[in-house]
């Protein structure tokens, strides 16, 4: 008789592991205790985020987004709408309504304050590492030192720091946490055959699409997983993969839909450097580049930077030496992967889960909004970590892994992962307050990123708003102002074909007073970008303020005509029509700006000085009211 080969000690065995005598109880109480340590980590890494204000993308979707304001009211908008609109309401090829629909109930508990997103975030992020240990420890049948080092290890590394501490990057959170979950329950119907599991797994799914499209690459980490993790044959598992591919066509529905008729804005070079490279060959060969800084900062997260923009990462050619190198570590990476494959390593599981889930963010297959991105790890760094895990637990007997830990017999483990996670804890509290607010981020990283013309533009862009300078004397917020004309001449050194650059120089020197040279930066953005509405509509404020009305009125026009749904170019329209003593185009004007945002308390005002000039007190008084309800400050500033 032939007997059984003994399982290989360099993969975790599909086959059920030894149970101890203890109870089941005892067995839940042992798991829930490592589970709570780690999202008690994520919690304390993080704590030091939770007085943090608005920061970077949080305004195009929460603090300038029309629709996120309007609260829970807007929910029902929000689900037939693309993710950033209602900032400006311009429309994008993304579709994110779960999140987005968070962000306006948070605005309606609280309006002004991001100290709601950020208690959120950390919490999320907490439960997070709760639930991926359960779900490691479920998926790898209890290898209870394998899970908890992997959670570890994932929970604490620095690189998720810009997701954390960034309230817009809770997409990233919520479809990670959905997605691990769903894949959970997956494993758990392949092996028990529980449909009710696999329905809990596509509606888990479906939830994580909602939360950030990305999420689509599970759809390969689902079989993926089930083969290095389960008896069942490709077949088997492959035909219960059919609910969660439903789910994802249904999201594909759903969103094109909604997205239809949306033509997405080109890529800016000043977001993709990629879009720079005058040849494939260059454009490839940067991507590849690319991914190999990705595996320098999971292993060695520093400096950590949140914008990597033209010209910060030179294009490079096949012939570079950091082609080469990324490009040689990741095609082994990639043939060992593939090699160890039906031995089932699970060094080839971690491989495989890291280039799957950083595939739709490589821009090898499509061109994404951004060349390079932290928060585009989030997900694949769970691979890295995973990988990280299984070489560690090589150090240690194969049965001492699978229930509760005794440190002293595992003492290099023990050692090897505090000072690891001891380095990656400092690392991470360290970064959090740059975070705090946008000058702080602003003027850390462009020291960081010293060449890309985003940073400077940015900070430029910062130093040109309100909330830098005001209750500043007039020199000090002069100064200020000329600080940030500075940072964008910066920007448009090194990408002279940045027009929001050159818009946000004339936005500059319009407070400054100096009405020429507002003009001519906005004529330079506008050659290079003609169809940009609110180039237009910051033309016509000159004219406005130049007191050349027919002009004013041709501009606002125009923005308008771009934009239909452009309410402060409306509201700037009926301001002309009002100078000009056009007092129902006036009010046709600004209600056309109410419709399209209806907080809009500064338009609302006018509608009531429009209706005074026209003798009509009894609406005036109602609009005005209106007006101060909205903003009590219009009181002492007309």
């Amino acid at each position: 008789m032939q007997k059984k080969k003994p399982t290989r000690k360099d993969k975790f065995s599909s086959d059920p592991i030894p149970t101890s005598r203890a109870s089941k109880t005892t067995a839940s109480y042992s798991s829930l205790i490592p589970g709570l340590i780690i999202a008690v980590l994520g919690f304390i890494l993080y704590s030091n985020t939770l007085g943090h204000h608005f920061t970077l993308d949080d305004y195009s979707v929460i603090l300038e987004n029309r629709l996120t304001k309007q609260g829970i009211s807007a929910i029902p908008e929000i689900f037939k709408t693309s993710y950033r609109y209602g900032y400006y309401f311009t429309d994008d090829n993304l579709y994110r309504p779960l999140v987005k629909s968070m962000f306006a109930i948070e605005w309606w508990m609280a309006p002004n304050s991001a100290t709601p997103g950020h208690w959120i975030n950390v919490l999320l992020y907490a439960f997070t590492g709760f639930i991926l240990f359960q779900s490691l420890l479920r998926i790898s049948k209890g290898n209870m030192m394998f899970s908890f080092i992997a959670s570890l290890l994932f929970i604490a590394h620095p690189v998720h720091t810009e997701v954390v501490a960034s309230i817009k990057s809770r997409d990233e959170i919520l479809a990670f946490l959905f997605s691990i979950w769903a894949l959970e329950r997956f494993i758990s119907h392949i092996r028990s055959g529980n449909t009710g599991s696999l329905i809990a797994s596509a509606l888990l799914f479906f939830v994580a699409l909602l939360s950030k499209e990305s999420a689509i690459t599970f759809l390969a980490v689902f079989p993926l997983t089930a083969w290095f993790f389960t008896d069942q044959k490709p077949s088997s598992f492959l035909k219960s993969s059919i609910p969660l591919l439903v789910s994802a066509l249904c999201f594909l529905v759903l969103r094109g839909t909604i997205l239809s008729g949306i033509i997405p804005e080109s890529v800016s070079i000043a977001d993709n450097l990629l879009e720079a490279a005058k040849d494939p060959v260059t454009r490839y060969a940067t991507a590849i580049y690319i991914l190999g800084l990705y595996l320098k900062i999971l292993l060695l997260p520093h400096p950590l930077v949140f914008d990597y923009s033209f010209n910060q990462i030179p294009l490079t050619g096949i012939a570079s030496v950091g082609f080469l190198i990324s490009f040689t570590v990741y095609a082994a990476l990639f043939v060992f992967a593939i090699m160890q494959f039906k031995s089932k390593n699970m060094l080839s599981f971690a491989i495989l889960f890291y280039l799957i889930t950083l595939s739709i963010s490589s821009n090898l297959f499509i061109t994404i909004g951004s060349s390079m991105g932290e928060r585009f790890l989030y997900a694949p760094s769970l691979g890295f970590c995973i990988g990280i895990a299984v070489l560690i637990t090589k150090l240690v007997k194969e049965k001492e892994q699978l229930t509760s830990m005794n440190w002293i017999k595992i003492m290099p483990v023990a050692i090897i992962l505090f000072v690891v996670v001891g380095a990656y804890s400092v690392k991470t509290i360290a970064r959090n307050p740059v975070w705090e607010n946008n000058y702080t981020l602003y003027t850390n990283d462009v020291l960081l990123s010293p060449n890309s013309t985003r940073t400077h533009y940015y900070l430029g862009n910062y130093l040109v708003k309100p909330e830098a300078w005001e209750g500043k004397s007039e020199s000090e917020k002069n100064d200020i102002i000329y600080r940030g004309i500075s940072e964008l001449k910066k920007s448009v050194e090194i990408y002279p074909g940045f027009s929001d650059a050159f818009t946000q120089m004339g936005v500059a020197y319009y407070k400054l007073n100096k009405m020429d040279s507002a003009m001519v930066n906005y004529q330079k953005a506008l050659k290079l970008n003609p169809g940009y509405a609110t180039i237009h509509n910051n033309i016509g404020t000159v004219y406005f303020a130049q007191q050349q009305f027919d002009q004013a009125l041709s501009a606002f026009k125009k923005a308008t005509e771009l934009d239909p749904r452009y309410a402060e170019a409306y509201a700037n329209l009926g301001s002309a029509y009002g100078m000009m003593q056009q007092y129902d185009n006036a009010l046709s004007s600004l209600f056309n700006a109410v419709k399209w945002d209806p907080n809009y308390a500064q338009a609302y005002y006018f509608i009531g000085l429009t209706y005074r000039f026209k003798g009509d007190e009894a609406n005036a008084v109602a609009y005005l009211e209106k007006a101060y309800k909205l903003d009590p400050s219009l009181r002492s500033k007309y």
